[in-house]
C-alpha cells in the first residue's frame, strides 16, 4: 500500500477536475453523416498524442501530462508531473504489461487495465480508451450513441457502463479527432486534453 501511495505521488499532482464538460454543438439526427463519419475512422490502424490528462474519484483528484503512442503490436505511454519531469514509462503488448517508475521500480500485469488498477488503485479502461480516444465506439461489446453532431461527430457515447463525451473537434490528416475526451462511471472521472495529435498510419 505505501508504494502504491508513493507512485500516486509521483505520477500525479492534486488537482480539481470536474464533471462532464457540456457540448460546443447541438445534437443532429443525420445518420448518414454518422455513419460516414465511423467510415473515416476505421481505417486509422495506429496514433500518437500529446496532452494532459486529469483523474478524479470521491475521494482524491489527480493530474499530470502523457505521450501516447498506439500500433496494433504496441501501447508505448509516458507519464509526466505537472513541472513537466517523467515519472513511468509504461509499455503493453498482447503478452502482458510492465510500468516503470523514474526511480527503476517495476510494475507487471496481464494487460494495460489491470497495470493502471495495480499501480493506482483505479479502474480506467485503458483497453477501451485506445478507440474512444479516436471518437469511436470499441470493438466487441455493444454502445448507443446518445448524441452527435451536424458533421456526424460524436457528442456523447455509452459504452460498458462509460459515458464518454467529445469536445472540440479538430481536423488531422483528413480525419475529425476530438481535442478533449471524457469518461465518467459511478467512481471515477478521466479527462484527456488532446494537445497535439501526430501521425495516423492506416490500415
Amino acid at each position: 500500500m505505501k508504494s502504491r501511495i508513493l507512485l500516486l505521488a509521483a505520477i500525479f499532482a492534486l488537482t480539481g477536475c470536474s464533471t462532464l464538460f457540456p457540448p460546443s454543438t447541438p445534437p443532429s439526427t443525420d445518420t448518414v453523416a454518422l455513419t460516414q463519419h465511423l467510415r473515416s475512422l476505421e481505417s486509422i490502424a495506429a496514433f500518437s498524442l500529446v496532452g494532459r490528462m486529469a483523474v478524479q474519484t470521491d475521494k482524491r483528484g489527480l493530474s499530470g501530462s502523457t505521450r501516447w503512442k498506439h500500433t496494433d503490436e504496441e501501447d508505448h505511454i509516458l507519464l509526466y508531473s505537472p513541472l513537466g519531469s517523467q515519472v513511468a514509462d509504461i509499455r503493453s503488448t498482447p503478452r502482458g504489461a510492465t510500468l516503470v517508475t523514474s526511480d527503476k521500480k517495476t510494475w507487471q500485469a496481464d494487460s494495460p487495465n489491470a497495470l493502471f488498477y495495480t499501480a493506482t488503485g483505479m479502474d480506467l479502461p485503458i483497453t477501451g480508451l485506445t478507440d474512444w480516444v479516436l471518437g469511436r465506439p470499441a470493438p466487441g461489446s455493444s454502445h448507443e450513441i446518445v448524441a452527435f453532431d451536424d458533421h456526424g461527430r460524436l457528442i456523447h457515447l455509452r459504452q460498458n457502463d462509460w459515458d464518454i463525451e467529445y469536445d472540440n473537434y479538430q481536423t488531422v490528416e483528413g480525419a475529425d479527432l476530438p481535442g478533449k475526451v471524457l469518461l465518467k462511471s459511478r467512481e471515477l472521472n478521466f479527462k484527456l486534453v488532446i494537445e497535439q495529435w501526430g501521425t495516423l498510419p492506416r490500415k
